[in-house]
């Protein structure tokens, strides 16, 4: 094989927009280097690279650029890391007992949304939605809080399509006088009304479903739009969460509103509501339950017309702040 055949070789398997002249000197250097490389007579696949390597050598002499795309297999999503409850719950404790912010009150905004049966046009379910904003003495200071649901606005949806048209031959009426709750009392449990420290233990809750009641009682009372406690009160309901037995950590990396957080949660029998899973949502290196709901597994006397799986309530805290004033 001449010079010209081997360049015409070279520049057939990789060929560029201004080929080298075959009697160049680039040409020949490149073309000396390439055919001095010794090929292995066992191994065709490595002759076969052969060819490209020899047009990236033409490329770099006539000054142009040889580059390589690898491709990498795309980047999995990254996966919550499940952490036991007792853990979980014990870092609230201890960021619960540290200094708090400056501020006299605490001022906190969000939204409750719930479901309400109506009977009338044969029967259906709505989700009423409502803007809720409070304000509570911080870290708790002795005085008077206040607490506003629906002031700055309210609405319904149905829950699903069949009861989207029954809400539509009821003339598809608006929010109504229900009760205003941001926290309905679905177990009908025996509200805890003392102090923290006197919280009873498992032992001495007078319900059959002790650990539930222990679960929900220290849920509520470390809601921010109801209650004032100070850091140690707030501490000692999150340690007293941590010995409960029956709560587990959901796998979610977020809250419901999309925020990071750990999930926990404890399912329990109710007279009325059947079998209900109880979720909190603590966010991300705080010791506030951001986001909280009623999830019904199996629907009992008053919502048999649900569907497992459906929220019965949500409680979502979207901004905190303190101020010097109420």
């Amino acid at each position: 094989m001449n010079d010209i055949d081997a360049m015409r070789r070279l520049a057939a398997a990789n060929p560029v927009p201004s080929p080298l002249p075959p009697g160049s000197s680039q040409a020949q250097f490149c073309l000396r280097t390439v055919l001095a490389q010794p090929v292995p007579r066992k191994s065709r696949r490595r002759a076969h690279r052969l060819i490209p390597a020899a047009a990236a050598l033409v490329l770099i002499a006539a000054g142009g650029a040889f580059v390589t795309i690898t491709r990498r297999a795309p980047t999995p999503p990254p996966r919550a890391t499940v952490v036991a409850p007792p853990a979980v719950l014990a870092g609230a404790a201890d960021r619960a007992g540290q200094p708090s912010g400056k501020g006299q009150f605490l001022h906190v905004r969000g939204t409750s949304a719930r479901v309400m049966h109506i009977d009338d046009a044969g029967g259906y379910n709505l989700i009423r939605v409502d803007d809720v904003r409070g304000m509570q003495p911080a870290d708790g200071r002795p005085g008077e809080g206040w607490l506003i649901i629906g002031d700055e606005g309210s609405s319904v949806r149905p829950v699903t399509d069949r009861d989207a048209a029954s809400w539509r031959r009821d003339g598809s009426p608006g929010p109504g006088k229900q009760p205003d709750t941001v926290s309905p009392n679905l177990a009908d449990d025996p509200e805890f009304d003392g102090d923290v420290a006197s919280l009873p233990d498992a032992a001495e809750v007078p319900v059959a479903d002790r650990e539930g009641w222990l679960f929900r009682e220290c849920t509520r009372l470390l809601d921010v739009f109801t209650n004032t406690l100070s850091g140690a009160d707030r501490a000692t309901l999150f340690r007293t969460l941590a010995g409960l037995h029956g709560i587990r950590t959901l796998d979610a990396a977020t809250d419901p509103a999309g925020r990071p957080a750990t999930g926990l949660a404890y399912t329990g029998e109710t007279p009325r509501y059947g079998l209900v899973d109880w979720q909190i949502y603590l966010l991300a290196g705080t010791d506030q339950i951001g986001f909280s709901q009623a999830v019904v597994r199996r629907p009992g006397p008053a919502n048999a017309t649900l569907a497992p799986g459906t929220v019965q309530y949500s409680l979502a805290v979207l901004d905190t702040r303190r101020s010097q004033t109420p």
